[in-house]
């Protein structure tokens, strides 16, 4: 009689083999209870590999990641007043746009600045254009054809940075001294 060092099951079978059969039949069942599989086959992902033999399971984690947002200042809350329409909210402090208004003298020393520089990039732009414009000419009489097309392209973007130079000076008002 040979001794075996595994333990036998009742059938005269070592117990791994039943062990294995069991983890065997579990794996079979896991596909059920997964929401769904995913398989990468080759470039593609998929749910249903449909016997394809380059296809394998990828393991993608059921968590979903919840990111609370940031919660305001503590400061103190705006009180609540009941009107005949329903219900409106009244502030309790001045609000944060309030709070970052600049004074009106600086305000408008700032849009002096900046129309002063509006226009002086906006002299600059027509000089540029009046060069642009002679070097068009001189290619066109020297017939230069591929010069031609390059001035060209560079007087079109130089007419709209002027045309966008003179939108931006249309919305800025002329200040005027109090």
């Amino acid at each position: 009689m040979t001794h075996s060092s595994a333990k036998k099951d009742g059938f005269g079978r070592p117990f791994f083999c039943h062990v294995l059969s069991v983890l065997g039949l579990g794996c079979l069942a896991l596909p059920a209870f997964a929401q769904g599989a995913i398989y990468r086959c080759g470039q593609e992902y998929t749910n249903s590999p449909q016997g394809r033999t380059d296809c394998v399971r990828i393991h993608v984690p059921p968590a979903v990641t919840v990111i609370e947002g940031t919660r305001p200042n503590a400061g103190p809350l705006p009180a609540r007043t009941t009107s005949e329409g329903g219900t409106a909210l009244v502030p309790g402090q001045r609000t944060k746009a309030d709070a970052v208004r600049e004074p009106p003298a600086a305000q408008r020393e700032r849009d002096v600045q900046a129309r002063a520089i509006l226009l002086q990039e906006l002299a600059q732009a027509q000089q540029q254009q009046a060069q642009l414009q002679q070097a068009f000419k001189d290619s066109e009489t020297a017939k230069q054809a591929d010069k031609t097309l390059t001035v060209k392209a560079a007087l079109e973007r130089n007419q709209r940075d002027i045309d966008s130079l003179q939108r931006e000076l249309a919305r800025r008002p002329v200040a005027a001294n109090p």
